[in-house]
């Protein structure tokens, strides 16, 4: 059977052009909590609209979106189950994406890559050009989205914590310092592959109580404990291990360099700055990692004004802050670990 002749180029962009409906099919679902309402069963869709209070012919046609992306699929009797992919929406799900669907389509993130133009044009992330704020004061004003970015960044990071566990070595090591921590949940994976290692979550004061809260969860209580501060500031002192991630993309050249001179400040004798973050290649590709690299670094200019980095680029601020990059790691994942020590 011959294949189908390729689409020529007007045609192709015009998908991508249209494509917005995509996020927003996901974010609908999560929001209606239409995977939690099909759960382990097959439900028609008149059930799915009555359980999640929405009307019945607008909840099947969205279903059928959802199948159309295989977050659905349809059996014989038309009823509508979860794939995979859709048994990830739910909330109760271990690697539930949910609230990720709940903050990437949500009105916050939305109303700033609606203002991408004015980004690039001046270089400013949309809060600033939007409210005159960064992301973190502008989403704290509004409790619902930073209760939603919370719990999404949470859920990213308790997937990915035990393969970061397992591409660094901690053998040998005593105390890992996770520098905006937030919750826990990636020194919680180190943790858990490492017996006897201690850890101390460092993170602003509203932290506190939910990282105490995870670590009891978690069990893991007794060998961790949380102190608050501000990075751009000072770090404590005394950690074999200072651990930082997804937090230096979120900022510009001049603030990162704080936070590297900060961490440069608490380190002493053989210790370790180790960051967790995405690299960029030296050279752009259409790869889907690739494509995802530019998603997320654009995400950065316009959410945070900070952005994904090269390798040089790396490099060059971890000298500038008396730090020299000893290695780079691979990982299982998008992210790279990018260990320092004292220059």
């Amino acid at each position: 059977m011959s294949s189908p002749p390729a689409l020529p180029p007007s045609a192709q962009l015009s998908r991508m052009i249209a494509s917005l409906w995509i996020p927003q099919t996901i974010h609908a679902a999560a929001a209606l909590g239409v995977a939690d309402a099909i759960g382990d069963g097959a439900q028609p869709s008149a059930a799915v609209a009555a359980t999640i209070h929405a009307e019945p012919r607008a909840t099947h046609r969205l279903l059928r979106a959802l199948v159309a992306l295989e977050v659905c699929a349809q059996n014989a009797e038309g009823q509508f189950i979860l794939t995979p992919l859709g048994h990830c929406l739910r909330s109760d799900a271990k690697d539930s994406v949910r609230s990720w669907a709940l903050l990437m389509g949500g009105e916050m993130v939305w109303s700033c890559w609606g203002r991408l133009v004015d980004c690039v044009r001046s270089g400013q992330a949309a809060p600033q050009l939007i409210a005159g704020k960064n992301a973190f004061e502008w989403i704290a004003d509004h409790p619902a989205e930073f209760a939603i970015f919370d719990r999404s960044m949470l859920e990213l990071t308790k997937r990915i914590a035990p393969l970061i566990a397992a591409a660094y070595d901690f053998s040998g090591v005593r105390t890992v310092l996770d520098i905006g921590g937030g919750h826990g949940a990636l020194l919680a994976g180190i943790l858990a592959a490492t017996p006897g290692l201690e850890g101390i979550i460092f993170d602003l004061p509203h932290c506190r109580e939910p990282a105490e809260a995870f670590l009891v969860q978690a069990g893991f209580a007794a060998r961790c404990r949380f102190a608050a501060g501000d990075f751009f500031a000072s770090v404590p002192t005394g950690a074999d291990v200072y651990l930082i991630k997804s937090v230096i993309h979120d900022w510009d050249d001049e603030r990162t360099g704080a936070i590297l001179r900060a961490c440069r400040e608490a380190m002493s004798g053989d210790a370790r700055l180790v960051i967790v973050e995405i690299v960029v290649p030296a050279a752009p590709g259409t790869s889907p990692v690739d494509q995802m690299i530019a998603g997320t670094d654009l995400n950065m200019l316009v959410n945070t004004g900070g952005c994904e980095r090269t390798e040089a680029e790396y490099r060059a601020l971890c000298d500038s802050a008396g730090l020299t990059v000893t290695r780079i790691l691979a990982t299982p994942t998008p992210f790279s670990l990018i260990e320092a020590r004292l220059a």
